[in-house]
């Protein structure tokens, strides 16, 4: 199953660009092993969800 999740813009950068490698979450969906996590990014003050290149 595909679970995607939005991310405030700040923390995406640190993933995308390898600063960051991992990213801790309350697990408050269901998930099982072999699930993939996508994040997305999300600007809170702009209230969108940037378009996927």
């Amino acid at each position: 199953m595909r679970i995607e999740k939005k991310i405030r813009p700040e923390f995406f950068d640190k993933i995308s660009n390898g600063e960051k490698n991992f990213e801790l979450r309350l697990a408050d969906w269901e998930c099982a092993p072999g699930d993939v996590l996508v994040l997305r990014e999300w600007d809170p003050e702009k209230m969108i969800i940037p378009e996927e290149f």
